[in-house]
């Protein structure tokens, strides 16, 4: 059963890629900068509902994505699922590791939802990258980071946060949404489908798509604003430990069942 599921999934999954590719080009390709990028950010929307519905993901929600509009979307992270429910529920602009570029197909559909691409190595780009993610917000659209910087089985707690995108809300004034997001597969198995440790990706993704399916839960926290004399460090900081203070608390709600806080 797991395999004529898997392989009904691809073939679904490589179809309605294949619509995205030409539409998103069709769409998008002709219009200036920012009209572009906010055509990327619905298209690329659409596509992660279809996939995650593929897929037999159940995203649930504690709160309203409708109020992530040019803010700074502050989330947990672990793995590729994150994007998948958070780029259902948000029309957002998304910042992934450069090094996607160069996978097999994942790269060039990242590519074409006009992400703002962080390469970790090099310092010296770490204030373009501020520049564009302050860019992005000032236009009204929303902006979604993983400060963690790598991701995590989300069962033990956040990693501290990396501060390089914080500075992008102190030099807009714009208010942060801190998100959580927990995942858990369906059925009589004890599999949890995030990307940690030394997990191969092509192996997770082989398991993750035989699975009957994925109880997602993604709750949303009352935004922050930075304040004043605040450094990015400081801002960074401060906002690890609210949505800390919020984890446990999700964390036991989510195990508990699927209503997600409601």
């Amino acid at each position: 059963m797991n395999g004529i599921r898997r392989i009904y999934r691809i073939f679904l999954l490589a179809l309605w890629s294949g619509f995205f590719f030409p539409a998103v080009t069709l769409s998008c390709v002709f219009r200036t900068k920012w009209s572009a990028v906010r055509c990327a950010a619905k298209w690329t929307q659409l596509w992660a509902a279809g996939s995650a519905f593929i897929i037999g993901m159940k995203i649930r929600v504690a709160g309203d994505p409708g109020n992530a509009a040019g803010k700074l979307v502050v989330s947990s992270h672990t793995g590729p699922l994150d994007v998948l429910a958070e780029g259902a529920l948000f029309p957002v602009r998304f910042a992934p590791q450069a090094e996607m570029r160069h996978w097999p197909l994942f790269g060039a559909l990242t590519a074409l939802s006009r992400p703002v691409w962080v390469d970790r190595g090099r310092r010296t780009l770490s204030g373009e990258t501020a520049r564009e993610i302050a860019e992005t917000l000032q236009h009204g659209l929303a902006m979604l980071v993983y400060p963690e910087g790598t991701s995590s089985d989300g069962r033990h707690g956040l990693l501290p946060f990396k501060s390089t995108a914080f500075e992008s809300a102190l030099r807009t004034g714009t208010s942060l949404l801190p998100v959580l997001i927990f995942h858990r597969a369906l059925g009589k198995t004890a599999f949890n489908p995030a990307w940690y440790g030394n997990t191969a990706f092509l192996s997770l993704a082989w398991r993750i798509l035989g699975l009957k399916g994925i109880y997602s839960c993604v709750y949303i926290m009352p935004e922050l604003s930075p304040a004043p004399g605040e450094t990015r460090k400081e801002l960074a900081e401060r906002t690890h430990r609210v949505m800390s203070g919020y984890c446990e608390k999700c964390l036991a709600d989510f195990t508990a069942g699927e209503t997600c806080g409601a």
